[in-house]
């Protein structure tokens, strides 16, 4: 009994005097939190950095490279160069002048009543693109009407030619007399002798991307696309080979604006 006693006593001693059972735990450090928390806004910041530049590749494939502002920016709605806490700038995709770049087809020079059409029918859903759409059904009708007649009145700013593997000389027959054989109407009978664009239905083509002429052939041909009216383009593009299609693109896309039938640069 007594040994049993001697190591109590000796367990009792080996017990730490500070230990406290009831001590609370020691908070994080603040320069850790600090740490912590600069992490998280860098992250946050690079994500939505990188977003719109995402999303105009998504849009069409290219994003226009930046060129210095034009003199007529001081009167651009902000959507067109800032954007606001919603959608991203017009400008990260089809670049300060509206030129386009690629599959992002240049805006400068297209009709008003055009533009706005097309970003009703992306806000509604009638001409299906995600990008396009999420932008188009963030503006208010006022603000649709301020974007088109700002590109409207800007000059046309055409790119370098592109070399699309059509055969401009063919797309340029097509354009002007059609193919009968297939029934495949002349191109200049809805969108201008000059491919100057009718009305809000019939854009202009002269010195369109010539890939993003090509992309929207294809995609009416496939069904993708649908808001022409009367389902015309649909009906046309679902007769047209791919090389057709490559002809008649390559033809618009190296046409100058102002420029008259054969005037066009060399592709090949």
């Amino acid at each position: 009994m007594k040994s049993d006693l001697s190591g109590k006593g000796r367990r009792v001693q080996d017990v730490d005097p500070t230990f406290d059972p009831w001590e609370q735990s020691r908070p994080i450090p603040l320069f850790v939190l600090a740490i912590f928390l600069a992490l998280a806004i860098w992250g946050a910041l690079s994500y939505i950095a990188d977003l719109a530049p995402n999303r105009g590749a998504a849009i069409g494939g290219a994003v226009a490279p930046k060129q210095q502002a034009p003199a007529v920016a001081a009167d651009a709605p902000a959507l067109v160069f800032q954007g606001n806490d919603i959608v991203w700038a017009c400008a990260s995709c089809h670049g300060d002048h509206g030129a386009g770049a690629g599959l992002t087809p240049a805006l400068a020079g297209l009709s008003e009543a055009y533009i706005a059409k097309q970003l009703h029918d992306f806000a509604t859903g009638s001409r299906p693109n995600e990008s396009m759409q999420y932008v188009a059904s963030a503006m208010s009708a006022e603000e649709i009407g301020q974007v088109a007649a700002y590109y409207a009145a800007l000059p046309r700013v055409v790119g370098p030619p592109v070399d699309l593997g059509g055969d401009a000389a063919r797309g340029e027959a097509l354009s002007r007399t059609g193919d009968w054989k297939k029934d495949i109407p002349a191109c200049v009978t809805c969108h201008g002798q000059q491919g100057e664009g009718v009305g809000g239905h019939f854009p202009a083509l002269a010195g369109q991307q010539p890939e993003y002429i090509f992309h929207q052939l294809v995609s009416w041909k496939g069904g993708h696309r649908h808001n022409s009216p009367q389902s015309l383009m649909d009906d046309i593009a679902s007769r047209m080979s791919e090389q057709d299609m490559r002809d008649v693109a390559q033809y618009f896309g190296s046409l100058r604006p102002g420029s008259k039938g054969g005037n066009h640069d060399e592709q090949r």
